[in-house]
């Protein structure tokens, strides 16, 4: 019993381990493609060229990864419409994507 309790404990940290480092990837990754997104949105997608105290291109750091992903989605897909956004979306392919939510989402 004890040696399927350690088989057990050793199999799940050595999935979450797994994950962690996937994830680590994906920002790095992500981080590299995030080139595209700089000129608006700053180095560190804190937002850029702030008018009547509303940043023209939103702060995007911090923001939660599965929202960055729809919208760049939704973009790419015109759903929704702007016509910087739309041609760099378009440009992108899925996993470059889920790394730059990665990247974007794990700043502060």
């Amino acid at each position: 019993m004890k040696k399927i309790i350690k088989c057990l404990a050793s199999s799940a940290l050595l999935i979450l381990s797994t994950l962690v480092f996937a994830n680590d990837a994906a920002i790095e990754a992500g981080k590299t493609r995030a080139a595209v997104c700089i000129g608006c949105h700053g180095l560190q997608g804190e937002g850029k060229d702030a008018i009547n105290g509303q940043p023209a291109f939103p702060r995007i750091a911090g923001q939660i990864k599965d929202y960055l992903i729809k919208s760049v989605n939704d973009y790419k897909a015109d759903k929704r419409n702007d016509p910087m956004m739309s041609a760099i979306a378009k440009g992108l392919s899925d996993s470059d994507i889920v790394n730059i939510a990665s990247y974007y989402s794990s700043l502060k």
